[in-house]
C-alpha cells in the first residue's frame, strides 16, 4: 500500500517546478531531497493555471517510515509551506 505525502511550496517555487519561470535553489534543494530517497515529486493539479493550486505536490512513499523521513526533511525547507501523509480517502 503506497502513502501520499501532500506538499506545499511556496509560490515562487512551484512557479519554478512548473518551469514557468526559471530553477531557484529552493525548488532544486527539493527535487534533490525527494530525489535522496529514490521518489518523485509530482504536481497535484497538473493542468491547472490557479497559482494557489499549483503550489500543491504530492510524493509516493512505500510506508509510513520513509514518509515521516520524507516529511521531516522537507519541513526543513524554507520553501516548504506544509508537509503531511494524505489521510485516508475513506474510513477502514
Amino acid at each position: 500500500m503506497k502513502i501520499q505525502i501532500t506538499v506545499q511550496v511556496s509560490a515562487d517555487v512551484a512557479r519554478a517546478l512548473y518551469q514557468y519561470g526559471p530553477s531557484t535553489a529552493k525548488s532544486e534543494e527539493i527535487l534533490r531531497t525527494v530525489g535522496a530517497f529514490g521518489l518523485t515529486l509530482e504536481p497535484m493539479h497538473r493542468d491547472t493555471k490557479d497559482p494557489h493550486l499549483q503550489s500543491y505536490f504530492t510524493v509516493e512513499v512505500p510506508d509510513h517510515a520513509t514518509a515521516q523521513r520524507v516529511i521531516d526533511y522537507l519541513q526543513q525547507s524554507e520553501a516548504v509551506e506544509a508537509a503531511y501523509v494524505k489521510p485516508p480517502d475513506a474510513l477502514p
